[in-house]
């Protein structure tokens, strides 16, 4: 039996999906699981490519699934092995916080340049 409920690729250099909480042990060996709800679904964030990384659709995607009852995000590296699981409003805060930072540095920066 497939654990995926759904699936979906995004233009962001992520790739989002659910999964129910009582597979996440499963899929993830070893993965810290305290502090989570596991009893629902479980929204995992893949992220192939950090540097492609596009905050503003992955704050989009978050907030489509806090509407729709996920409480819990676990977020995997793909290919660098680091996996962790962390409440997804925290989740949401972190790159809340991580695009407002962006965009400061890009006004600071055309204010030191004068463009």
């Amino acid at each position: 039996m497939d654990s995926v409920a759904e699936t979906r690729y995004i233009r962001g250099g992520f790739r989002a999906s659910r999964e129910f909480g009582f597979a996440l042990e499963r899929r993830f060996p070893g993965l810290d699981l305290t502090g989570v709800d596991v009893d629902g679904v479980a929204m995992v964030v893949e992220i192939s490519d950090p540097r492609r990384l596009n905050l503003y659709q992955l704050s989009r995607v978050l907030v489509g699934a806090a509407k729709g009852g996920v409480k819990t995000a676990v977020v995997d590296f793909c290919h660098k092995g680091l996996t962790t699981a962390v409440p997804l409003f925290n989740l949401f805060a972190m790159v809340d916080e991580s695009a407002r930072l962006k965009e400061l540095s890009k006004l600071e920066k055309a204010i030191r340049t004068g463009v």
